[in-house]
């Protein structure tokens, strides 16, 4: 309880509070810009707290991961343009939602969903930290494929009726995840002798492609507006009592999965938010509706991948190990003031761990009213009629490829899958597919190669693995059912479906 009180008094500090709300509304400002994300937001803020004591320090640095996670899903539902990787999954649904004239309400489901599973996050680091990371720690390659195995398999529900093109975009995306250096061998691998792509095809910059640049030349050869029927003005409106009951289940798993794999070391929100998402899928009653426009399809992935902001920091607190790229800098900041985070830590400097606890519920808290605050300065861009808001964006988008590695074959790559988003949504083909399998793709192949190697090349050994068994199996039925069900209601549903569609 002593250490409980001294570490109210950190947090409610008038000026530690101060550096919370500030640190919030930066991560949120940063995450909803493309390019810009909490990770480099963080970075960025060390040097200045060398003059601050190592407690605001680490509350500034705290509260700027919380809010740059949740700050990207506001781009990405009013102009599909992902601000962060780990909000392209919310733009799935939240970006139809915003064309259908409802972006106020997509921002509302968004930012109550986000505040929930960052509480949760927050709430289970606080009572069960060191059991959680021992479990982390079982964790090797062939449960870290089994995961990526299973995210994969929601390709096939989100083909829809149109399941040859989302195996086709899928693949693509596969093969375009293995551009680079060899993993386990250093070879070059179809680079073309290219500088620019040795170090790969950073998801990002394709990201950033494949839905900003795409929807800009889409939507200027149709000469549509960005928003639906009567949207220009935006207001964001949060979800009722009942609205939130619907969703219960669906952000209750979210919660869970989300801060389970935000502890396993080195994944992160942005797996978290693709698991998210595919178990909303699986689980749902209506999977062919997901990608049209509906709340579980904004609930899942925006509860997922704030509540892997908490568990994230747990490995980082308990074990001195990140459990992202984000809390990987973080640790810089415990440096930076003389400190290693670690069991030790805990036994020499409580009150500034439990002052870290708390200031993380704060932060979550804030981070409503900075998200509502945010969403409305970004909704007034709207206004602007497309003419003048495409180019705008598309600035923006080349801007933040530069910005990424401060390369312009970055920005020739997002070109390119500006082009090819372009060519799959006038074709209708779905975007998602390949984001999925660009994101997924690299840990699927370094852990099912690494996990093989593990274990004597012997794939069935994979199966007698409690965890990756377990996973893998019911990944598999999912996989097996969803295409029982195409093929038992729609026999043709991969015939003819390959045609080209008429172009109006």
């Amino acid at each position: 309880m002593e250490i409980w009180m001294t570490a109210f008094g950190n947090v409610f500090d008038p000026m530690a509070l101060l550096f919370i709300f500030a640190g919030v509304m930066m991560g949120v400002m940063l995450g909803a810009i493309p390019g810009l994300n909490s990770t480099m937001g963080t970075a960025l803020l060390i040097p200045f707290t060398y003059a601050m004591d190592a407690t605001s320090g680490l509350l500034l640095l705290s509260a700027v991961y919380c809010g740059g996670t949740f700050g990207g899903s506001i781009s990405a539902i009013l102009f599909n343009v992902p601000g962060s990787p780990e909000a392209s999954v919310t733009g799935f649904d939240g970006y139809p939602m915003a064309k259908a004239g409802k972006a106020g309400k997509a921002l509302g489901i968004a930012i109550m969903c986000s505040t929930i599973g960052g509480l949760f996050s927050v709430a289970v680091m606080n009572l069960i930290s060191p059991l959680l990371a021992e479990v982390a720690l079982t964790f090797s390659e062939p449960e870290y494929f089994a995961l990526a195995f299973a995210a994969l398999t929601l390709i096939a529900t989100l083909g829809g009726n149109k399941m040859a093109k989302a195996f086709l975009i899928g693949f693509i995306g596969l093969l375009i995840a293995t551009i680079g250096i060899d993993p386990m061998s250093g070879v070059e691998r179809f680079t073309f002798g290219w500088s620019g792509l040795i170090g790969g095809v950073n998801f990002i910059v394709a990201l950033i492609g494949a839905f900003a640049v795409g929807e800009i030349l889409l939507t200027a050869e149709s000469g549509s507006s960005i928003g639906g029927e009567g949207d220009v003005k935006v207001s964001t409106k949060m979800p009722s009592l009942a609205e939130m009951l619907k969703l219960k289940w669906n952000v209750l798993r979210s919660a869970v999965l989300g801060t389970l794999i935000g502890i396993l070391p080195g994944v992160g929100a942005t797996t978290a938010s693709f698991i998210g998402y595919s178990e909303a899928v699986r689980w749902s009653k209506h999977p062919e509706k997901f990608g049209t426009g509906i709340p579980d399809g904004i609930a899942a992935p925006e509860t997922a991948n704030n509540a892997a902001t908490g568990g994230a920091m747990v490995p980082l607190l308990t074990l001195g190990i990140p459990g992202s790229a984000t809390t990987a800098v973080i640790i810089g900041g415990f440096m930076v003031h003389g400190l290693q985070p670690g069991p030790m830590l805990f036994l020499n400097q409580p009150d500034l761990m439990y002052s870290i606890f708390l200031a993380m519920y704060v932060a979550n808290v804030f981070m409503f009213f900075s998200g509502i605050i945010v969403a409305k300065l970004f909704s007034n861009f709207r206004k602007l009629r497309y003419s003048i808001l495409g180019p705008c964006i598309f600035v923006f988008a080349t801007v933040g490829a530069f910005g990424i590695a401060n390369s312009m074959s970055d920005v020739w790559i997002m070109f390119a899958f500006g082009l090819l988003g372009y060519v799959m949504k006038k074709y209708d083909y779905s975007v998602a597919p390949l984001i999925i399998a660009l994101v997924l793709g690299g840990l699927a192949e370094e852990s099912l190669r690494r996990g093989m190697r593990m274990e004597d090349y012997d794939l069935m050994a994979f199966l007698s693995r409690p965890i990756a068994g377990t996973i893998l199996a019911v990944a598999l039925l999912t996989l097996v059912w969803t295409l029982y069900s195409r093929f038992r209601h729609k026999p043709n549903v991969l015939a003819g479906e390959m045609q080209r569609p008429e172009v109006k």
